[in-house]
């Protein structure tokens, strides 16, 4: 077991030293009384959760000569239809602090009680009552999508793409009085197979391999030096993996974002609760779209063991005393199915307990009140 200091910002700085001869009034209010109060009205901070989940689609298009790549070149397992597969490469786990609208409290200063409700702000203690909200809302997908060209594959060969031969044919000629027939030998234009193509791309493979293997080992005709033997490597490694895609396939991948809010309330502790859907065919998809399985988030408070009753006890609700809610730390997990993808640990403000401070341990220039707890390890 491990003892955690937690430091309190809020009644730490800029507090002006002073004394309180009467009793400054902090009682809670609801929502429907803001209208009427008088005094200071501030409210207590509530932490709201975001997800940013990150996902990338890749798009797998096969190659034009896919049926003869473990004939030619002795590959196997390639591509042969065209695929979109997705995959979550990323969730990004974030908090912030917005009002608790069910945390409203009116504060009537008197005598000469003085405290910084500036630097409690700026430290997001309390929030004044016309604070805006911060709170969002899903987004949809948004990113930059990398497609595939509308033509893919350009180069299929370094040789025409029709062939020639020659067809023998006989032709009927007059000689004296009788007809006889003569063969006549014709060259004609062919296209070629794809076989015969994918065979050609398969040597021409084997011809750049060939050549590079000549100029590392200095068997070349000529070699090239330093800057010129660089360039020609990296040229003749363009023209293989091009001449490979033509067997293998290409793969276009595009990154895309959604972000998720939340907002932790204790039903959800220790329950699993569906952030959003996923498929591998279609992406992140939304918590009722059931054609994906569900990610699960999961809350679970780190045993924290203090106790701040007694101090509530003692003073009332009329005292000079300043309400404050403690944080609690709070284990966030994101699994998909049996994995854990995610997770973070977050300080969540409305698990925490609201307690009572007294005034007077405000009114010291530059004091700071510390806590300890115990955190199970």
């Amino acid at each position: 077991m491990r003892s955690i200091k937690t430091t309190l910002i809020i009644i730490l700085v800029g507090v002006v030293s002073c004394t309180s001869t009467s009793e400054t009034k902090v009682t809670k209010i609801s929502d429907s009384d803001l209208s009427s109060i008088q005094g200071v009205i501030y409210a207590l901070p509530k932490t709201n959760v975001s997800f940013k989940v990150e996902a990338v689609q890749t798009e797998i298009i096969p190659g034009p000569y896919h049926d003869y790549a473990e004939k030619f070149i002795g590959i196997s397992n390639v591509p042969h239809n065209k695929e979109i597969k997705w995959q979550v490469s990323n969730i990004e786990i974030n908090s912030y602090n917005d009002i608790d609208a069910s945390e409203y409290y009116s504060l009537i200063p008197s005598g000469n009680f003085s405290i910084n409700l500036l630097k409690l702000i700026e430290n997001e203690i309390i929030f004044p009552i016309n604070k805006s909200s911060q709170e969002k809302y899903e987004s949809q997908f948004y990113g930059k999508n990398i497609v595939g060209e509308g033509i893919v594959f350009k180069d299929l060969s370094v040789t025409k793409y029709i062939g020639e031969e020659q067809v023998t044919y006989f032709k009927r000629v007059q000689r004296d009085s009788i007809f006889a027939k003569v063969p006549v030998v014709k060259t004609q234009s062919v296209h070629k197979s794809f076989e015969q193509k994918a065979e050609e791309a398969a040597s021409f493979i084997f011809m750049i391999r060939e050549k590079r293997f000549e100029l590392l080992t200095g068997m070349a005709d000529y070699y090239p030096e330093g800057k010129a033997l660089k360039v020609a490597i990296e040229e003749l490694n363009r023209l293989e993996n091009e001449y490979l895609d033509l067997f293998i396939g290409k793969r276009y991948s595009s990154t895309y974002s959604a972000i998720y809010e939340f907002v932790p309330t204790e039903k959800y502790l220790n329950q699993p609760n569906i952030l959003f859907r996923f498929s591998e065919e279609k992406g992140v998809l939304p918590a009722n779209d059931l054609s994906g399985r569900p990610i699960i988030i999961e809350l679970e408070k780190v045993n924290q063991k203090y106790n701040f009753s007694d101090l509530n006890k003692t003073n009332s609700l009329n005292s000079d005393n300043l309400f404050y809610r403690l944080p609690v730390l709070t284990q966030i997990n994101v699994n998909d199915g049996g994995s854990l993808i995610a997770s973070r640990k977050v300080n969540i403000n409305q698990f925490g307990e609201v307690i009572l401070f007294p005034s007077m341990y405000l009114m010291d220039s530059e004091k700071f009140i510390e806590f300890y707890y115990d955190i199970d390890d």
